[in-house]
């Protein structure tokens, strides 16, 4: 079983704004599309270029480096529909953000 670890508070990461933290040995990008906080691995599965790099607007990220763009709630792919992002599960203990190491199949 994978534990949890404290990675901020959502004063740390407003509505429509995304962070990189680092869990374990994986840098993962947290979203915050609209109101709510998804975690994925901070790679696009095309050329693992850094979504952090990328724009996350209107609840979508797009990578910066070919603009690959993902839903921001799920992590499947919009442009190409194939792709998927490495999601991370997210629980919220009040204000305080956890994300476990345990990537979510």
């Amino acid at each position: 079983m994978a534990a949890w670890r404290y990675v901020g508070t959502l004063d740390d990461l407003w509505e429509g704004e995304m962070r990189t933290v680092n869990v374990g040995a994986v840098d993962v990008l947290l979203c915050n599309p609209d109101g709510e906080v998804f975690a994925y691995e901070d790679r696009c599965p095309h050329l693992a270029n850094p979504l952090s790099q990328g724009v996350l607007r209107d609840g979508f990220l797009t990578c910066a480096a070919h603009e690959w763009v993902f839903d921001a709630r799920t992590g499947r792919g919009v442009n190409p529909a194939s792709a998927c992002l490495r999601r991370y599960p997210v629980r919220l203990a009040g204000d305080r953000i956890y994300v476990s190491g345990g990537q979510v199949e």
